[in-house]
């Protein structure tokens, strides 16, 4: 018998099912999915607040910059941290309490109410450091990493050229080298500024008396000088550069003894022993002179030393000569301020007059109120001595010597010069 079969078929093995392996596949993928878009949203959203808190702490250091400084160039550190909060709160919801706890490692030398608000001098600031408090921010996804809240902050300086304020009774304004020889000058509760250079002879002396009064100089002082002077790198300008001094004006006189105020050429005072000015402006266009006994008064005048003619009086062109008072050889000068339109000052040069004005004689010299010739050499030589009080000196050049020779301005008026601050701007 033969037993017929059919093509022999090949054994076949069924697979093992693998859709539980891709099941854990798709959850593992899903679940790395879920978390870097946790990141990503997390991340962006921090990335929003963060820029929120840089932006606030810019704005806040710019403010409290721009506060930092009054008008008078007075640094004002709790007003600028007033306005750094603010800027902060405006910006980015900082309220007033989180200041209190807010720390700073970085924080400047000083923070007088918070670490986070900070600057780098009491008196002179020039640089405002803001750090803005942290804030907590709730995360949307991460909380699934175990991560709940980020903590965002930012951190700005701002920078400041705290400019210079100058303040004097006695204001020597020319480039220099101003040579003070063997005289003494001393100033009480004001200060002294020289610009250029100045120095004394082995017996000459300069003072500043008074808590805060100081001597400050341009460049460089050698000699004697109580407290020490200090360089401050800076030209000081007119202080009284933006009052307008009045056109000259007046009817043209000869005799300042016995005419009154007016307009007058060179005048010899002769040896008067009083010669008493009345009330009023006196315009010089030529040289006042004194014999040797005069003794020159007056209460409510102001001297007044122009260019032109008795009959028309004018300003003087830049390094023009024009008249000029001449005390050498008077027996004594006792003047107070007071013409109408000038306020405290007693003898006033045209900012322009270059002619030396010579307050020494034979006796005292005392002036109430102010001395200006910004253009003019004011020169104190002689063994007498002469007092400014209740006034000040501003003058292009000061020379003194003599061993008795002495200068002395007596609770001057502080006259005020400043460059203001500028330049604010962030910290790279």
């Amino acid at each position: 018998m033969v037993l017929v079969t059919g093509p022999r078929r090949a054994l076949r093995r069924r697979p093992d099912d693998e859709r539980g392996a891709v099941a854990v596949l798709v959850a593992l993928i899903a679940v790395v999915l879920l978390m870097a878009a946790s990141l990503v949203i997390d991340l962006g959203l921090a990335r929003d607040v963060r820029g929120q808190a840089q932006n606030a702490a810019d704005a806040s250091a710019l403010a409290a910059g721009n506060v930092l400084y009054d008008a008078k160039g007075v640094a004002q550190p709790a007003l600028a941290t007033a306005a750094a909060q603010d800027y902060a709160a405006a910006n980015f919801r900082v309220a007033a309490a989180a200041w209190a706890g807010c720390k700073d490692p970085g924080h400047l030398a000083y923070a007088p109410t918070s670490q986070c608000i900070s600057f780098d001098d009491a008196d002179r600031p020039s640089r405002v450091r803001v750090r803005v408090p942290q804030r907590s921010v709730k995360t949307a996804l991460a909380g699934l990493m175990g991560v709940s809240e980020l903590h965002i902050g930012a951190v700005a300086t701002s920078n400041i050229d705290p400019g210079v304020v100058f303040k004097c009774s006695l204001c020597v304004l020319g480039e220099g080298p101003h040579t003070l020889g063997n005289g003494d000058a001393t100033v009480t509760a004001s200060s002294v500024h020289f610009n250029g250079s100045v120095s004394t002879g082995p017996n000459g002396h300069v003072e500043a008396i008074g808590d805060g009064n100081e001597i400050t100089v341009e460049t460089s002082a050698t000699g004697n000088y109580s407290p020490a002077a200090e360089t401050v790198d800076t030209k000081m300008g007119d202080p009284l550069g933006g009052w307008a001094m009045p056109a000259p004006y007046g009817t043209a006189r000869t005799d300042p003894c016995t005419d009154g105020p007016g307009v007058y050429g060179d005048a010899t005072l002769g040896n008067k022993d009083d010669c008493t000015l009345a009330p009023g402006l006196y315009v010089l266009t030529g040289t006042w002179s004194m014999g040797n006994k005069t003794v020159l008064k007056g209460v409510g005048v102001t001297l007044y030393a122009v260019c032109g003619t008795p009959t028309a009086p004018t300003r003087c062109a830049q390094g023009q000569a024009g008249g000029a008072f001449d005390a050498t050889n008077s027996n004594g000068v006792n003047l107070t301020a007071g013409a109408p339109g000038f306020g405290d000052l007693a003898i006033v040069y045209d900012r322009n007059n270059t002619r030396v004005l010579n307050i020494q004689g034979n006796g005292e010299t005392t002036i109430t109120g102010t001395i200006y010739a910004l253009s003019s050499l004011l020169y104190a030589n002689g063994n007498s001595g002469n007092q400014v009080n209740s006034g000040s000196i501003v003058v292009n050049d000061l020379y003194m010597n003599g061993q008795n020779s002495h200068l002395v301005v007596t609770n001057g008026i502080d006259r005020e010069w400043r460059v203001p601050p500028s330049g604010l701007h962030l910290s790279d």
